[in-house]
């Protein structure tokens, strides 16, 4: 049983070695450079600022989401399936829930969040585009 104890705590206290270890940041992008850092920079910052991710936080679930929604909605391509399995892994280990002290809020439940009144016309709208193939339109500025 002290066996088994020992080796819990030796395990738990190299976690949270390795979980308290700092990742160097990229001087240009400031994305964390674990590893694969470079695939995740090249396919997403194509598209947009790395501060659109490097803000966020989510789980591995959220993370295949959110590319998914792009991949539909946003304009991505598909990815090879490798790719995309390490860009999502790479966000979840370093852009994961709890990682740093920069979490954003839990979201809001949908129960107690006001009724959106552009959200039919938006939903409406890629509706009627998505058999054609056209992306959304972006936004108008304000």
């Amino acid at each position: 049983m002290r066996f088994l104890c020992l080796i819990t705590v030796t395990l738990l206290s190299r976690l949270a070695f390795a979980a308290n270890e700092k990742v160097p940041l990229d001087p240009t992008t400031g994305m964390k450079m674990g590893a694969d850092w470079e695939i995740v920079r090249n396919h997403c910052i194509a598209c947009h600022s790395p501060q659109t991710f490097l803000r966020q936080r989510a789980t591995e679930a959220n993370w295949t989401s959110t590319l998914a929604w792009m991949q539909t909605n946003g304009g991505l391509g598909k990815l090879d399936p490798a790719v995309q399995k390490t860009i999502i892994t790479y966000l979840a280990a370093h852009y994961g829930p709890g990682d740093s002290g920069t979490d954003r809020r839990p979201p809001i439940p949908a129960t107690l969040m006001p009724r959106n009144p552009y959200a039919t016309d938006a939903r409406l709208e890629a509706a009627a585009k998505k058999p054609a193939g056209l992306p959304p339109r972006p936004p108008a500025p304000r």
